[in-house]
């Protein structure tokens, strides 16, 4: 009776993780579509990228180099680690930095050629006369993956707080922007 008993636990725990298997995630990015992409991601800003930092709008133009989807297809989330995000003429004195570029995670959206896009690792730091004020995402949600010709990256989130001044406020900080995504020309998000 006991090996009966513990032959369907096995059996249950087995059914189990392969509900979950079946269930996985699945984000392919593809250029052209439905064609597996792998190289090279550039997005130029269209106009500002801005932080809304409770002393004043920090705003700055930007770009950002992806050198390669390390990895995406069946059951996985597509994941790069950026190679830059630079920051630009900045506005009102504010000098930004990216100080470690960390990762991105790039989700696919049922039913489109979209994708939400998560960050971890990723740490800005933002000076103005002597005040500094620094962002860490930790699997921060930053926008979403618009796919087309050309693709658009609509940068929406939360910016953590990390260090810096009292000035800087405490807990999130709005980030906002867009960015036209110049290489490769199309670019779409399927399952």
């Amino acid at each position: 009776m006991k090996f009966v008993k513990t032959l369907g636990l096995f059996a249950l725990v087995a059914a189990s993780l392969m509900a979950f298997t079946a269930s996985a995630p699945a984000t392919t990015v593809t250029s052209p579509a439905g064609t597996a992409y792998t190289g090279e991601i550039f997005l130029m800003s269209e106009g500002h990228v801005v932080i809304h930092n409770p002393i004043a709008k920090i705003e700055c133009e930007a770009l950002s180099t992806i050198p390669n989807i390390a990895k995406h297809g069946n059951a996985v989330t597509a994941e790069a680690t950026l190679e830059s995000f630079l920051f630009f003429h900045c506005t009102n004195e504010w000098h930004v930095t990216t100080v470690s570029q960390g990762s991105i995670e790039i989700h696919h959206l049922t039913g489109t050629n979209h994708g939400t896009v998560t960050s971890s690792g990723m740490t800005i730091e933002a000076t103005r006369f002597g005040v500094t004020c620094r962002y860490k995402t930790l699997n921060t949600d930053i926008g979403t993956l618009t796919g087309g010709i050309p693709a658009t990256f609509h940068l929406e989130g939360a910016l953590p707080f990390h260090s810096g001044s009292p000035l800087c406020g405490a807990g999130t900080t709005k980030w906002t922007g867009s960015f036209n995504v110049t290489t490769p020309s199309k670019l779409f998000i399927s399952a």
